[in-house]
């Protein structure tokens, strides 16, 4: 039971440092080399339950259970030493000679021992055991001990011979890996010595706690840095994105709403009109009287003076609601809420201000409302066109004052 207690300590440390990669689907590896470890792994896996079991079998001295076992069990030795030579080429993925060597290399092991396997049930060229239930090496069970080790120590030197060429984190990875292949050349070969005691698992156990701990540990920092990085860049890009939107929003002159919000929200006015769920509203629109004249008098500076304060103006007084310039000196107010409640208050004051102005030489502006009428208007347009005519007969009327 002591070859066994072995085997199932091996086995409870490989499941629980490993639970990540053994328990993902297939879709969710991110690599065709996370894909070959965990197809590794799954098979060291199997081989633990096999060690085990075995170590249980042979201490019931049952010769003919025993047999059937340790055949299944060398089947599995193989596969595992297989998948491990692919692991590493999948892994370094370089396309050279020598790893086109050791990927034929492992096929062909594979293949031998398989052989050998369906042989040892008619020869005893691998394995035998006695009348007394006592396992014996053959021949052949030595010639596999060897191309194992041959194979563990080949992708340890190839790694290794790789690895002079890299730097930083690729090098210490791959230093582990072929760290790996040396331990496993070492407990094979302690392994071919003393064929009853459990080497082969303490190296499984030791070589898999390497890479778990500096190649897959080291990956996953690798992507959460990679993830932060890019966490951090997507936040920038918003930050660069709301900037700007909100200059694409809003008047360079004035720092109300721009023509574009105007745009683009008078499209969500319209579809809150036509759903029904917009209902008391009303629209102001407004001109600055006089411009051209300014323009063309005092210069383009002090019309833009007088565009920023007829806003100001328009601001101060409809203070609860949107305003936006949609032309060079046309604006709009939304109203609602409580500007939309003193709509009448707050339009009389407005225009007594305009009449005091035009006497005392200030910015006048014009200013055209009407509110919005549920029963006879079916869009936005309908209404501002109706402000805007109202506009225009307010600039007559300031006009001939």
């Amino acid at each position: 039971m002591y070859y066994s207690s072995i085997g199932i300590v091996a086995f409870l440390v490989h499941v629980i440092i490993n639970y990540d990669v053994l328990t993902k689907s297939r879709h969710e590896q991110t690599s065709e080399s996370h894909k070959a470890y965990k197809a590794f792994l799954s098979c060291v896996l199997i081989y633990y339950i096999f060690d085990i079991l075995w170590g249980v079998i042979y201490t019931l001295k049952i010769p003919l259970l025993s047999y059937a076992w340790t055949e299944l069990y060398f089947l599995t030795v193989a596969i595992t030493v297989f998948l491990w030579t692919r692991y590493v080429i999948i892994y370094l993925n370089k396309e050279t000679f020598f790893s086109k060597i050791i990927k034929y290399a492992g096929i062909i092991f594979l293949v031998f021992e398989f052989l050998s396997i369906i042989l040892n049930l008619f020869i005893p060229i691998m394995f035998y055991y006695d009348e007394e239930g006592v396992y014996h090496t053959g021949k052949a069970r030595t010639a596999t001990m060897f191309a194992q080790i041959l194979l563990f120590l080949v992708t340890s030197i190839y790694t290794l011979t790789i690895t002079v060429k890299n730097h930083g984190k690729i090098r210490h990875r791959h230093r582990t890996i072929g760290g790996f292949g040396i331990a496993m050349t070492i407990f094979v070969i302690f392994s071919a010595i003393y064929p009853v005691l459990p080497f082969y698992s303490l190296g499984y156990l030791l070589g898999i706690c390497l890479i778990h701990t500096f190649v897959l540990e080291d990956e996953k920092e690798d992507r959460r840095e990679k993830l932060e990085n890019l966490l951090q860049v997507e936040k920038i890009r918003e930050a660069e994105l709301g900037s700007a939107r909100l200059m694409a929003y809003t008047d360079s002159l004035t720092g109300v709403k721009s023509k574009t919000a105007y745009q683009e929200d008078i499209i969500g006015i319209g579809k809150r009109i036509e759903d029904g769920i917009l209902k008391d509203f009303a629209v102001a629109v407004f001109d600055v009287n006089g411009l051209k004249l300014v323009n063309d008098t005092k210069g383009h500076d002090e019309g833009d003076k007088v565009i920023k304060e007829a806003c100001a103006i328009i601001c101060k007084t409809f203070k609860h609601s949107p305003i936006y310039r949609i032309g060079g000196d046309e604006f709009v107010a939304f109203l609602m809420g409580e500007d939309f409640k003193h709509k009448t208050e707050l339009v009389k004051a407005f225009d007594s201000q305009m009449e005091k102005n035009l006497t005392d030489k200030h910015v006048v502006v014009s200013c055209g409302f009407t509110e919005f009428e549920a029963g006879q208007d079916k869009s936005y347009p309908t209404v501002f066109s109706r402000a805007d005519m109202k506009m225009y007969e307010r600039k007559k009327q300031l006009k001939a004052l």
